[in-house]
């Protein structure tokens, strides 16, 4: 299976539309003779992500950018046009999931990219608090040793020491 295949992949995505697409990447792969683990190792994604893609269960695949990365490589391997199955599958990419509507309108109304966005920022407050902590401890331990110039050391500090 060559090209011939990945056009029929191709075609099939753009004709019958979205709810094909898994089938037709399932039926391609199975036509080369490769288990969803050869896949999994090829393109570094798990079986389960690639069988889930396949069976468009797309509350069991990531978002956003991995889960176009997902399709994009698996596509290529395949020999497929990663482009238009990408365009055939936005519409489900973007729907939202049930998750997504417990959460309320602003996310399902965003795309999840406010939550992506607090999840960046709570973490970048994380390791900022971890330098501070680590800095504070090394300016204590210098401070112990005796390391610290007398200029540094603040007046009200050096009298209770001395």
């Amino acid at each position: 299976m060559t090209q011939e295949a990945a056009q029929l992949v191709s075609d099939s995505t753009a004709q019958a539309g979205n709810a094909s697409v898994g089938a037709a990447l399932r039926t391609l792969r199975t036509s080369k003779g490769w288990s969803l683990e050869e896949v999994a190792s090829r393109i570094k994604f798990s079986p389960r992500q690639i069988e889930a893609l396949e069976n468009e269960q797309w509350g069991d695949l990531p978002k956003g950018i991995s889960l176009r990365g997902l399709i994009r490589s698996y596509a290529r391997l395949l020999g497929a046009d990663p482009q238009a199955i990408i365009a055939s599958l936005e519409p489900n990419m973007r729907a939202p999931q049930a998750a997504s509507l417990v959460q309320g309108p602003l996310h399902s109304a965003t795309g999840g990219a406010h939550v992506d966005e607090e999840r960046s920022g709570s973490s970048s407050w994380g390791w900022l608090i971890v330098i501070l902590v680590v800095v504070a401890a090394g300016l204590a331990y210098a401070y112990w040793q005796g390391w610290l110039p007398q200029h540094w050391v603040p007046a009200w500090l050096s009298k209770q020491a001395g």
